[in-house]
C-alpha cells in the first residue's frame, strides 16, 4: 500500500508538471470507484449537518431533465473552501465552504454548480479529463497518514482549475442556475454565491501578500468582480424570473439550524491516529509499525505480531540505569554477548541494538535499548524457523527506527472553533467582536466575509449574525 501511495504521489507530480501520465493499474476507473476511495480516506462529515445537505441536494435532483439520474452528496470534513464533482453523479462540497455561506439558497447554488458539471459531462469533455482517475489516486496518496488531508482537498481543486476553462464555469452556472430556479430558489444566488468567494480571495490574496504565501482559488472564479462579470449576468438570466409576487426561497432559517454549532477551521476533534501507530501520552512517546502489524498494550509493555504471526516483537519499559544503552544489555540484561553491536542515535535518544544468537535452530534475534528520560525502552524481536528472516529483521528494524518522543504540548487535547449565531445590537461591530472572542490579526476580516460585509459596514440591529468561538 504504501508504495502504491508514493507511486500515485509521482503520477499526481508528473501530471501537475504538463508530463505525461501514465495510469495506474489499479487507479480507479470510475466515479463509484473514486467515490469509494475518497470515503475510504477522506475526513466524512456525518449527522445532521451531512443529512441536510443531502436533503438539499436531492431537492436539485428532482427537478433535473432526467428524473432517473441519481446523485450522492458528501460532504468533507475539512476546513479549505472547495467543491467539486466526480462523474456518475458524486458531488462533494468541503465543510469550509459552507461556513462562509449565508442561505440555503446559496448552499443550492455552490452544488447546482457542481451537477451542472455533471450533467454537461464536463469530465469527458475537459482537457485533462484522460488523467481524471489518476488525480484521484495522486490525491489519495497524499493522504500517507503523514500528510495533511487539506493539502489533498487544495490539490484536486487545482486539477479542477486546470480540467475546466471558463466556457464549461460559465455553462456550468447557466445549469447551476437553472436547476436553482426550477427549485424554487431564487438564481440570483448563484452570483451572490460567485461574489462571496470573489471576496474571500481577494481577502486571502492580502493575507497571503503578508505571509508570503500562495493563494487559493476555488474553481470557477473570474478575474473580474461577478457583479461586474456581463456574460455571468446573462446565463444566470437565460434561468427564468419569478412572478413579481412571489418571494423566491433563500430558507435562511433552516440553513441556520443546521449550521449552528459547525467547526470552523480544523476540527482537532476528528484528528485521530493511523491503526498502525501506538501513542503513550503519559510517557510522551509513539511507536510506527508495519501495516500488516497489529499491537496490544499491557502494564509496562507492548507487544505486537504480523499477520502471519510468525514474528513478534515486546517493547518493555524499565528504568534506566546510569551506566551506556550498551552496558545496560550487559548488566541490567543478562545479555553479555550480541552480534553485530552497534549505538543508536535518533531524535537526540542514545540507545544501542544487536543481535541475541539463537537457541536451538532459532534465528538470531533482534534487540535494541533506547533510553528516554528516566526509562530504557527494551525492543525484542522473535523470529519463528518458517519466518522469512531477512523480512522479519527489516520490520524489526523499521520499528525500532521509529521509537520517538513527542511534544506533551501537541498532547493537550484541543477544542475546535465553531460557529454560533446571534442576534445584532446597535452597539454591535465586526471589530468589537473579533477583538472580544480574541480571533486574533484578521478575525475582523474573517467575520465580515462570513457575514456578508466584506470590507465594510455593519450588521443592523436585531439582525442574525455568524460568531466563531
Amino acid at each position: 500500500m504504501i508504495y502504491r501511495n508514493l507511486f500515485f504521489t509521482l503520477l499526481l507530480i508528473l501530471g501537475f508538471a504538463g508530463l505525461p501520465v501514465l495510469a495506474a493499474k489499479d487507479a480507479p476507473e470510475t466515479g463509484k470507484e473514486m467515490h469509494e476511495e475518497i470515503v475510504a480516506n477522506m475526513p466524512l462529515l456525518k449527522g445532521k449537518l451531512a443529512d441536510y445537505v443531502n436533503q438539499v441536494g436531492q431537492r436539485i435532483v428532482r427537478h433535473l431533465d432526467d428524473p432517473d439520474e441519481t446523485f450522492t452528496f458528501t460532504v468533507i470534513d475539512q476546513p479549505d473552501i472547495n467543491a467539486f464533482a466526480l462523474p456518475d453523479g458524486y458531488i462533494y462540497i468541503n465543510r469550509g465552504l459552507i461556513t462562509y455561506l449565508n442561505s440555503e439558497a446559496q448552499l443550492v447554488a455552490v452544488l447546482a454548480h457542481e451537477v451542472g458539471h455533471v450533467t454537461a459531462n464536463h469530465h469527458a469533455r475537459g482537457e485533462r479529463a484522460q488523467i481524471g482517475s489518476s488525480v484521484v489516486s495522486g490525491l489519495l496518496a497524499v493522504l500517507t497518514r503523514s500528510a495533511d488531508v487539506g493539502e489533498a482537498s487544495a490539490l484536486w481543486g487545482t486539477s479542477m482549475v486546470s480540467g475546466y476553462g471558463r466556457e464549461m464555469e460559465l455553462e456550468a452556472d447557466e445549469l447551476g442556475s437553472k436547476y436553482l430556479f426550477q427549485s424554487g430558489y431564487d438564481p440570483q444566488a448563484m452570483i451572490d454565491v460567485i461574489s462571496l468567494l470573489k471576496d474571500h480571495e481577494r481577502f486571502e490574496k492580502q493575507r497571503a501578500q503578508e505571509s508570503g504565501k500562495k493563494t487559493q482559488t476555488y474553481h470557477g472564479l473570474f478575474s473580474t468582480h461577478p457583479r461586474n462579470d456581463k456574460r455571468l449576468r446573462e446565463v444566470v438570466s437565460k434561468s427564468g424570473s419569478l412572478p413579481k409576487n412571489n418571494n423566491a426561497e433563500q430558507n435562511i432559517t433552516p440553513f441556520r439550524v443546521a449550521t449552528e454549532g459547525m467547526v470552523w477551521g480544523k476540527n482537532y476533534e476528528t484528528s485521530s491516529l493511523p491503526d498502525n501507530v501506538y501513542q503513550n501520552k503519559t510517557l510522551a512517546f509513539q511507536v510506527y509499525f508495519p501495516e500488516e502489524w497489529r499491537f496490544s498494550e499491557q502494564a509496562q509493555l507492548i507487544q505486537a505480531k504480523n499477520t502471519q504471526d510468525n514474528a513478534r516483537i515486546d517493547i518493555t519499559i524499565m528504568k534506566r540505569s546510569l551506566a551506556t544503552p550498551e552496558n545496560f544489555i550487559k548488566k541490567q540484561l543478562n545479555i553479555p554477548l550480541i552480534k553485530k553491536s552497534e549505538a543508536l542515535l535518533q531524535f537526540r535518544l542514545k540507545g544501542h541494538t544487536g543481535f541475541v544468537p539463537g537457541e536451538n535452530g532459532l534465528p538470531d534475534q533482534r534487540l535494541a535499548v533506547i533510553y528516554y528520560g528516566r526509562r530504557a525502552y527494551v525492543f525484542r524481536g522473535q523470529i519463528d524457523p518458517e519466518a522469512d528472516e531477512d523480512h522479519a529483521n527489516s520490520d524489526f528494524h523499521q520499528i525500532i527506527k521509529s521509537f520517538r518522543p513527542i511534544s506533551k504540548r501537541g498532547l493537550i487535547e484541543r477544542k475546535p472553533k465553531t460557529i454560533h449565531y446571534v442576534k445584532a445590537t446597535e452597539n454591535t461591530s465586526f471589530a468589537r467582536l473579533a477583538l472580544h472572542l480574541k480571533l486574533g490579526k484578521y478575525g475582523e476580516d474573517e467575520l465580515r466575509i462570513i457575514n456578508n460585509y466584506y470590507p465594510a459596514g455593519e450588521p443592523k440591529s436585531g439582525e442574525w449574525i455568524k460568531l466563531i468561538r
